[in-house]
């Protein structure tokens, strides 16, 4: 005879003896009434295994079902000195004062265009010669500085007829002629036949300033430099003078920040390779109309003279940018506290956002070495950051100066808001029932 197990033989007791006491236990006892365990429960109080996923609305006798660990009482917002330490709690004080933000921006610098000097022939012609100038894109060349040689037969024509009007003695027809040469900017050829010189059908093109010879734009793009041979029509733009200290800054300033520009404000600048400029006074000339769709910013131009030559073109640049808002929250002028609002202030940390909706959980008593907070529901102003990254919020509604409100640590008085069914940021009027953990 083959005799079972005694694993079996004890499973099988086991089952036995927990259907029995099962069904001697009095129901009351394992489902109370719904009365007596709405009796037991304390508003905005629950009870947590710190072991398990389990949650329950009473103590009932304080055991964990699942694991036997002893139940932990969870209120929010109220908390000991020994909570506190252990949530590394802190609080901060809600200030009230104007508005200044530091609005940083970056982008780079390019050659301003509004100091650059386009080079044209006053007259057709074909290329004969590259002067060192003009062999290279970028090449530096001093004022007066030969850039193309420029053959046209008109002047070759022009020479002829000032020589035979000097022939003939009539100093009308000479001047006449001579009007001619100085339309052209080339009196010193004119010049030089008075002086008996020969004709010649070559003129010399100069730099008109100091500078750095860039290719000419072509339909807004930058084009080759000419090469020799290439036929020019009169007033056809060959190169462009750049004034080497002379930059426009093009940053992009982020949307939330965008109206609190204007122009003439000044800027603080730095870049990667030569770090602050703090010499050069530089100032916003112009802001988009509109935002980028593609990046959600605004472009701002900065223009400046950088004496030193610190900067490249294409230089990465950072820009600070020094803001104020007026009483009805428009940019004011950072320069006149007149003309600044005051405002009661929050730090970033303590608001709680979903996007739409803000919260801060206000200091509402200290008792000894108790604290307790309650929920503030915040309409908020824009978000400020001070010349030392320190973000706050303007607060329009929720809160008043002289209030304390927890920092390090809200989020996990929210958290334990909703897990006792209190108002959170989530759950405005509070949770109906509170669900598992595992439930979402």
């Amino acid at each position: 005879m083959i005799r079972p197990p005694l694993t079996l033989l004890a499973a099988a007791a086991g089952l036995v003896i927990g259907a029995a006491v099962v069904f001697l236990t009095p129901s009351r006892v394992l489902f109370p009434p719904a009365a007596a365990v709405e009796a037991q429960r304390e508003p905005g109080v629950r009870w947590a295994c710190a072991m398990m996923d389990f949650i329950a609305e009473t103590r009932g006798d304080g055991i964990c079902p699942v694991c036997g660990m002893k139940l932990q009482r969870i209120a929010a917002g109220a908390y000991g000195a020994e909570q506190r330490r252990r949530m590394q709690l802190e609080t901060d004080e809600v200030t009230s004062g104007p508005a200044i933000v530091t609005v940083r921006a970056y982008g780079a610098a390019r050659w301003d265009d509004r100091r650059a000097q386009v080079v044209v022939p006053r007259i057709a012609g074909r290329i004969v010669k590259r002067h060192a100038g003009a062999l290279h894109d970028a090449s530096e060349v001093k004022a007066g500085d030969p850039l193309y040689d420029l053959s046209s037969p008109e002047l070759l024509s022009a020479q002829a007829e000032l020589v035979a009007a000097i022939a003939s003695g009539d100093e009308s027809l000479v001047a006449a002629v001579s009007q001619r040469f100085a339309r052209w900017n080339l009196a010193a050829a004119a010049q030089r036949i008075r002086d008996g010189g020969s004709p010649s059908d070559v003129v010399t093109i100069v730099s008109p300033a100091d500078g750095i010879v860039m290719a000419p734009e072509v339909m807004g793009e930058a084009a080759a430099l000419p090469a020799v041979g290439t036929e020019v029509m009169a007033n056809d733009p060959l190169v462009r003078i750049v004034d080497p200290t002379a930059y426009m800054v093009v940053v992009h300033v982020p949307e939330s920040q965008a109206r609190l520009l204007r122009l003439g404000q000044a800027a603080d600048l730095a870049s990667d390779d030569g770090g602050a400029l703090r010499d050069v006074a530089a100032t916003i000339a112009w802001l988009a109309p509109a935002l980028s769709l593609e990046t959600r910013t605004r472009e701002v131009h900065i223009h400046l003279i950088d004496r030193e030559r610190r900067l490249f073109a294409g230089s990465l640049v950072s820009a600070r940018i020094r803001a104020a808002l007026g009483p009805d929250l428009q940019p004011a002028d950072p320069d006149q506290p007149t003309t600044w609002g005051t405002f009661t202030l929050v730090a970033k940390s303590a608001v709680l956002s979903t996007g739409i909706r803000h919260v801060a959980w206000r200091l509402a008593s200290s008792d000894g070495g108790a604290q307790t907070f309650e929920l503030a529901t915040l309409a908020l102003g824009p978000r400020l950051e001070d010349e030392s990254g320190n973000d706050r919020y303007v607060v329009r509604a929720g809160l008043e100066p002289g209030q304390r409100v927890a920092t390090q640590g809200a989020f996990l008085i929210d958290s334990q808001a909703q897990l006792v069914g209190s108002p959170s940021l989530l759950f405005p009027d509070g949770a109906v029932a509170p669900a598992p953990a595992h439930v979402h």
